[in-house]
């Protein structure tokens, strides 16, 4: 009973601050909603446009405006009070997915609708999620920091466990995606509740402020001075743009290859995302500790090896089995890195650096389009190889950055140890 008091409270120990547990069940409410998009956005992109490219197109936007207002959207909030800002992103959110889903449902969304919709989601989105992740580096200390960050992305594989399965129930039922989008919104309102609730937050003193030009350059200065926060960001960007692109190709995939309805998307990933909350917990308590690395690229590898058990899957079974390795694989990793990230970032940077971050999923929705006339030109089986492959060689060199930062002193360290 002892161990297991000792495990629960070193691996929740960030929930114990009520400023950050509120913030984290709002984010409960917002990952489940973005993990419902996921599924039904892709269902409806390829039922409007009959293609892998359509599908591409839709995140196209998103991925634009990540790419380029996330950078800003990080100077803004390391500048700005975060709680408005906080709440009046989310109302839009809330918004954009009560006009889609009402489009839906009167049966006039176009693939241009959805895409300029959300597009506007993505715009959001460059600046909330900045100011979120540098509203928890105000939150806790910084010994409790890593924690709460892992509790975050946990929250995040929570949601994709409910996200994909709610969302299915709702594909296959009377309520359809337009139901799901209707959903979608309403989680949102929960959101907005949370942070009303939260206490007010401080801008930056005027006389600190310098310009949006300057404040961001000296963020790209500061990340690049750092070697470690330098190779994580670049393992970052090369896992999240290639590990995110199978479900561009999933329901053609579902449907040509395995004769399975495209409504099979919410089933796959659940079971994806069953399989990435059974490792969260663990690599939960690991964060803050000397195998946080070896346990990130060892995850990158399980999501190469899922990828090419998905390639050659010929069965529904198969290819279920295969997702049970690509969860784990890209969801560890992605907790891992963001913990190590924000464990190293001072204070005044929380912002800057993570929106950096967000670089990685703007170019991933930026370069969908691509993968995705890719794929329609090449196959579904034979992308899901090259991606497998890609990965594996991602980890293969991130182990050799590891390795030479481990002989110089450089690689990081817990924070414990780091203060010591």
């Amino acid at each position: 009973m002892g161990f297991l008091q000792r495990w629960f409270t070193t691996t929740f120990q960030a929930l114990s601050n009520p400023q950050f547990r509120l913030l984290w069940i709002g984010s409960l409410f917002s990952m489940l909603a973005f993990m419902m998009q996921w599924t039904v956005q892709s269902v409806v992109a390829f039922e409007l446009g009959g293609t892998n490219s359509a599908v591409g197109l839709v995140q196209l936007g998103v991925g634009l405006c990540m790419l380029i207002l996330g950078p800003f959207g990080g100077v803004i909030a390391d500048r700005v009070s975060k709680k408005p800002l906080l709440f009046w992103g989310q109302l839009i959110v809330a918004g954009s997915f009560f006009v889609t889903g009402a489009m839906i449902l009167m049966d006039v969304l176009t693939l241009t609708g959805l895409v300029l919709l959300t597009a506007v989601m993505g715009l959001v989105f460059a600046f909330l999620s900045p100011a979120q992740q540098a509203w928890v580096g105000e939150m806790v200390p910084q010994r409790t920091l890593p924690n709460a960050v892992a509790l975050s992305q946990l929250a995040a594989n929570g949601s994709r466990v409910a996200g994909p399965f709610v969302a299915g129930l709702l594909l296959g039922s009377s309520f359809g995606a337009g139901g799901a989008y209707i959903m979608m919104g309403t989680l949102f309102i929960g959101v907005i509740v949370t942070v009303w609730m939260l206490p007010q937050t401080h801008a930056k003193p005027a006389s600190e402020r310098r310009s949006v030009g300057s404040e961001l350059m000296e963020g790209l200065r500061y990340v690049a001075a750092s070697p470690p926060i330098r190779t994580l960001m670049l393992l970052l960007f090369a896992t999240v743009v290639v590990g995110f692109m199978w479900q561009i190709v999933l329901p053609a995939f579902l449907e040509r290859h395995l004769d399975r309805p495209t409504t099979d998307v919410g089933m796959v990933l659940t079971v994806n995302a069953v399989a990435a909350l059974a490792v969260a917990l663990p690599l939960t308590s690991i964060v803050g500790t000397r195998w946080a690395w070896p346990a990130m690229l060892g995850c990158a590898v399980l999501l190469g090896i899922g990828f090419l058990l998905l390639a050659n899957a010929r069965t529904f079974e198969a290819a279920l089995i295969a997702t049970v390795f690509m969860g784990p694989g890209l969801s560890g990793f992605m907790l891992v890195n963001n913990a190590l990230i924000m464990s190293n970032i001072e204070p005044g940077y929380f912002g800057r650096v993570m929106s950096l971050t967000m670089l990685a999923w703007g170019l991933q929705g930026a370069m969908s389009l691509p993968f995705g006339y890719l794929a329609d030109v090449v196959g579904e089986r034979q992308m899901l190889a090259i991606l497998g492959g890609t990965v594996l060689l991602v980890a293969v060199v991130g182990s050799g950055f590891a390795y030479r930062l481990a002989r110089s002193g450089q690689l990081a360290r817990p924070p414990e140890q780091a203060v010591s």
